[in-house]
């Protein structure tokens, strides 16, 4: 079967895809009592710091607790055009995933804010311990330096579906190279370019459902044609 008539199984970076910006990134500045961890994402982008120790450095140098950080988080909104997609899939009973480098109750706890139903979120975790953060890896891969969540594996048990991701940085390089479409802004788009690899590129959501319901209409008349 070509993976063009397989179902879709969606897949979708956090911050910068679903967000306007950069969550965590905005966290560790406001709430790093110090600059350190400007030296560490210095370390990181220049491929002489693992992106698990990278974040590992900075949110133990956080200081903020799980109150005042989702006081915070509050504010952060979702793209609208996320829950029509999650409409859109449900209707087909086609699976829609999270894969982060961010930290997973910071996710369920913007997604909850926003009115969004649980789903699959794979990402780091994270413990509070009164004004100090415990993050730990459960997806990590030491052979990966660019991600503290080794993100392509969460897309292996899809290989019979046709995978679409959507995402913007260094850290979705691996699960945009093993997807079928990709949606790709800011870093990613660039490194997929100079790969010279496909992708369409995105600044909101909109044309993820877009291609979605496109991809679905071409389906149905392909199958009315054969019928």
């Amino acid at each position: 079967m070509p993976r063009t008539s397989m179902k879709p199984a969606l897949f979708f970076d956090f911050d910068n895809t679903l967000t306007e910006g950069d969550v965590l990134d905005q966290i560790i500045e406001r709430f790093s009592p110090d600059e350190r961890w400007r030296d560490w994402e210095h370390e990181w982008a220049e491929g002489r710091l693992p992106a698990r120790e990278c974040l590992r450095l900075q949110i133990e140098n956080l200081r903020v607790s799980r109150e005042t950080l989702f006081d915070y988080l509050s504010a952060v909104r979702v793209d609208p055009a996320f829950s029509d997609i999650l409409g859109w899939a449900a209707a087909r009973d086609v699976e829609v995933s999270i894969v982060s480098d961010s930290f997973a109750p910071l996710i369920r706890n913007i997604l909850e804010n926003n009115g969004i139903a649980p789903l699959p979120v794979f990402a780091n975790e994270l413990a509070f311990d009164g004004a100090r953060l415990r993050p730990s890896f459960p997806f990590a891969d030491p052979r990966c330096m660019r991600s503290a969540n080794a993100k392509a594996r969460h897309l292996l048990p899809y290989r019979g579906h046709r995978i679409v991701f959507a995402g913007d940085g260094h850290s979705d390089l691996d699960a945009a190279l093993a997807a079928d479409v990709v949606f790709a802004k800011d870093t990613l788009a660039r490194e997929l370019e100079s790969r010279s690899v496909a992708f369409r590129p995105f600044d909101t959501l909109a044309p993820v459902l877009e291609f979605l319901q496109a991809e679905y209409a071409r389906g149905r008349a392909a199958l009315l044609r054969l019928a």
